[in-house]
């Protein structure tokens, strides 16, 4: 069916002008596991790559609102690396436009901080730089603590007081709870936590 405009001198005489209502589609917002990938990187390259372990987090939702959607962004995206190094993490958001549509606009920066507190970085060549910078972060941590066992590439399991000689592929070092280090640590890994633990929320 097609429409004609009519012209003007063939409208009624007192016919007025109606101003023109226009309704946006309201915005249904979009959930935050479906607009965020998160990729557990060990050096710059897999970063520019984007390569790297993907991290399935749980519970992802729950920080953004009480339907755990994100609102006012068309086209978004947001990625995220974190360092195997120091655990730093670093957020890139991209999308099209942003628009109110009746739920406000999300502040991702805000919600992103709450997720990964201080390891998040403000730019991409500051979490570059982690890289070398903060490579020996967590290793001079636990420098302070106590080694409980090691496992070796064998698969043999040593206690702190053995004398054997191996590689080793694991170590369980002791924390003591009110020590600076173990209070780093735990600002570092809270984050993974959270992200991977089922039931935080």
């Amino acid at each position: 069916m097609g429409l004609k405009k009519h012209p003007v001198a063939d409208l009624p005489s007192n016919t007025k002008k109606r101003p023109r209502v226009g309704f946006s589609d309201a915005d249904a917002g979009v959930e935050a596991k479906d607009c965020i990938k998160i990729y557990f990187v060990s050096s710059k390259e897999e970063v520019d790559a984007s390569g790297g372990f993907v991290i399935d987090p749980v519970g992802l939702d729950g920080y953004f609102g009480k339907d755990g959607k994100i609102y006012g962004y068309q086209g978004l995206k947001i990625t995220v690396w974190i360092s195997s190094t120091s655990f730093h993490a670093y957020a890139d958001i991209a999308y099209d436009s942003t628009s109110d549509g009746g739920k406000g606009i999300t502040n991702l920066r805000r919600d992103l901080e709450e997720i990964f507190g201080l390891t998040l970085v403000e730019s991409k060549d500051e979490f570059l730089q982690t890289f070398s910078t903060k490579r020996d972060l967590i290793r001079s941590i636990v420098s302070n603590g106590k080694m409980l066992r090691q496992k070796t590439s064998n698969g043999h399991v040593t206690g702190s007081d053995s004398h054997s000689v191996a590689t080793c592929n694991v170590e369980v070092v002791r924390m003591v709870i009110g020590e600076a280090e173990a209070g780093s640590l735990y600002g570092l890994l809270v984050p993974l936590v959270l992200l991977l633990v089922d039931g935080i929320f």
